[in-house]
């Protein structure tokens, strides 16, 4: 990361050391935030319209009010240039926050900020080793679905993993049913089926996690959207992990014999990255 990056927030660009928030934003007081973090691939975010629309519902959810797509869309590609990040891989972070503002009352507009940094290559056929969270997801809460900035039982599961000696952390919901990774989306593979658990579980409705279930389809994959729980786990043939930033990537339970990236989540890795390469190209 540049030792001064340059940000983007309320409508100008300013070097991230002249950032100011007020100490009475509810986003710093009590988590009242959203945000979405994007890749950008020589400097084109790929997806923003399907991250846009997740901001937008996530927004409405817990009252904030969201700056025209336009505006935005402007801005991430002025952070991109003033950064160059115009080649290679880069992150891409745009978060709204509460504002200060009443706790009570309507809708609320607070900073919108957005950042942009160098990201190392997605890891490709490197496997991520799992460990079971001990937190639970609460898939009845008000936020469940919601990309909140409220992450702390999220860093909590993956700080357990790393401790653990794995990468990234399972997580069940209340039901002791499978509901997402700390950082991902979940799926798993037996006799060809693809299967992840359904929004009812409670997990994030990621963005790559849906450009994978239209490529099941469009590949011929079957695919479910179900209840899965730790036995589904521990027999999957293949476990494969999603996000933005990680794409898609092999995973495997600590313990669980050698890490191996399975056919089926070969091939939706190449098909993924040809989706990429066509929409940044």
């Amino acid at each position: 990361m540049n030792a001064d990056p340059v940000i983007w927030c309320d409508g100008a660009l300013i070097p991230s050391c002249e950032f100011r928030i007020s100490p009475f934003d509810l986003g710093l007081t009590v988590g009242l935030g959203v945000f979405e973090t994007m890749a950008a691939y020589d400097g084109k975010v790929f997806a923003y319209s399907k991250h846009h629309s997740r901001l937008l519902q996530s927004a409405e959810i817990i009252g904030i009010d969201v700056p025209q797509r336009g505006v935005m869309e402007a801005a991430v590609a002025e952070v991109l240039m003033a950064n160059g990040l115009e080649n290679g891989r880069a992150r891409v972070r745009l978060t709204l926050t509460g504002g200060v503002n009443p706790l009570v009352g309507g809708n609320t507009a607070g900073a919108a900020i957005i950042t942009a940094v160098a990201a190392d290559p997605a890891p490709g056929d490197t496997v991520a080793r799992l460990a079971w969270g001990p937190q639970i997801l609460n898939e009845r809460a008000a936020c469940s679905g919601v990309k909140s900035i409220s992450y702390v039982e999220q860093v909590l599961a993956l700080r357990h993993a790393r401790l653990m000696g794995a990468d990234e952390a399972l997580i069940l919901n209340s039901r002791d049913r499978l509901a997402e990774g700390s950082m991902s989306n979940v799926f798993l593979v037996k006799d060809g089926v693809v299967r992840t658990p359904s929004l009812a579980s409670g997990c994030l409705p990621g963005v790559t996690r849906q450009l994978v279930i239209t490529l099941c389809n469009e590949l011929g994959l079957a695919l479910e959207q179900c209840e899965l729980d730790k036995q589904d786990v521990d027999d999957a043939h293949e476990i494969f992990l999603t996000s933005s930033m990680r794409e898609i990537q092999g995973g495997c339970l600590l313990g669980a014999g050698p890490p191996v990236v399975g056919d089926v989540t070969k091939q939706l890795a190449q098909a993924y990255g040809q989706l990429v390469r066509k929409e940044t190209s």
